[in-house]
Formats: C-alpha cells, structure tokens, sequence
C-alpha cells in the first residue's frame, strides 16, 4: 500500500472514531430528564424553625433513591454529592431574600458549604468515579451535560428571592464523604443560615440553625 493512501486511511479512521465518541457522548447526555419538584405544605416538613414571620425547612435527599426522586441520576449520593432542600414560608408583608451560598451544614467542627452547579455536574457525569480533592474549573456549557446543567442551575438555592406571604426554595449541593452512615451523621447535624435580608430596607435578619433529626427520624422511621 503506498504511503500516501495508508496516511489517508489513518486520517479517516481516527475522524470516524472521533464522531462515533461525540455521538455516544451526546446520546448518554441526551437522556437526561428533568424531574419535577414541588414544595409541599409547611408542616409536612419535620426539621423546620419559625422566627420574624419566616419559616425555614430543611430536608436532605441521603440516600440515592430520594435523590433520584428529584434528580435523574441513580447514583448521585453513591459519587460523595448530597441534595439538601431548603423550602422558605414568608408570612411577612414584605419581600426577603436569602442567601443560599453562605447556608453551612454543620456536623461537630465541621462546616460543609453548597458546590455550584457547573462542578456537580461534572462530578456526576464524568466516567471516573473517584472524588477528585482539587477544586474544578469553571468549564462552559458545551463541555457538561446541558440538559443535567440547566436542571441542577434552576433547583440551586443561590439567592431567592420570595414574596410577600408566599414560598419558595431549592437545593444545596453538599460534598458528603463515602463510608459514613449518613443517617446517624445528619441527624447529630444542623443546617445554618446566616444571611436572610428584608428587600423593602435591607435589614439583615436573624439567622437560622435548623437541626436535620427529625427530618431524618421521619425518612427512617425511627
């Protein structure tokens, strides 16, 4: 075979194998659906707190078939990443705002915080299991799985904003490590709140430590 016609060769085949990678890749990320998620009523929330006409409840999602209830991913706990739900009651005859991103679960001295969007979805999807430590870059929507992206970005609890007398909320994504009995660690846990502000003058608001037992006793029966 002249050299010419083998280079040609090679050149066709690594293309069609890098059509055939984007293909498959496109097909896996295609079968992402979103799944709905509805606020339920106040008092079907067990781990809640009242205070200045606002109630806070919290539920974690600890194991991977109550988060598949709300995410389309079968092993989302299994890959160290945990949904916590914060749903907020306004009473008041104002708006406010709370602040997700400053939101800790605290457990003894440790202080777990939200991980954005971008990096759970990449966490969840890339082919390699194991946590990687390092922090991961800001990566663009064309590089994840958009479909994943965009459903992960409208649940996040960044900064909501709820009206006078009405709700709302969404979920943090917390690092959770593997080997722990979740059940026992969340319910000796508590979820902190720093930043709640009214929007009509700013007012900072008090804060919010709402302990996970109940809400775990309830998921467990125990």
């Amino acid at each position: 075979m002249a050299p010419d016609m083998a280079k040609k060769r090679k050149l066709l085949l690594a293309s069609l194998l890098a059509v055939l990678f984007a293909w498959a890749s496109g097909a896996v990320w295609a079968g992402y659906k979103a799944r709905r998620w509805d606020i339920r009523a106040r008092d079907a929330y067990p781990s809640s707190l009242t205070s200045e006409g606002v109630t806070i409840a919290a539920e974690p999602l600890f194991t991977d078939a109550l988060a598949a209830e709300v995410f389309d991913k079968n092993d989302m706990v299994t890959r160290g990443i945990m949904p916590l739900a914060i749903v907020i009651f306004n009473d008041n005859d104002f708006p406010i705002e709370v602040d997700g991103m400053t939101a800790e679960l605290i457990h003894e001295s440790e202080h777990t915080r939200t991980m954005v969007p971008n990096e759970v979805v990449y966490r969840l999807f890339k082919n390699d299991k194991s946590w990687i430590s390092r922090q991961i870059p800001r990566m663009s929507k064309s590089e994840l799985n958009e479909d994943a992206l965009d459903d992960f970005d409208q649940k996040f609890l960044m900064n909501p904003v709820i009206a006078p007398h009405d709700k709302g909320g969404g979920f943090l994504y917390l690092h959770v490590a593997g080997g722990k009995d979740l059940a026992a660690y969340l319910s000796k846990s508590v979820v902190y709140i720093p930043n709640i502000y009214r929007r009509d003058d700013g007012t900072r608001m008090i804060f919010f430590e709402i302990e996970l037992n109940a809400s775990i006793g309830a998921q467990t029966g125990s």
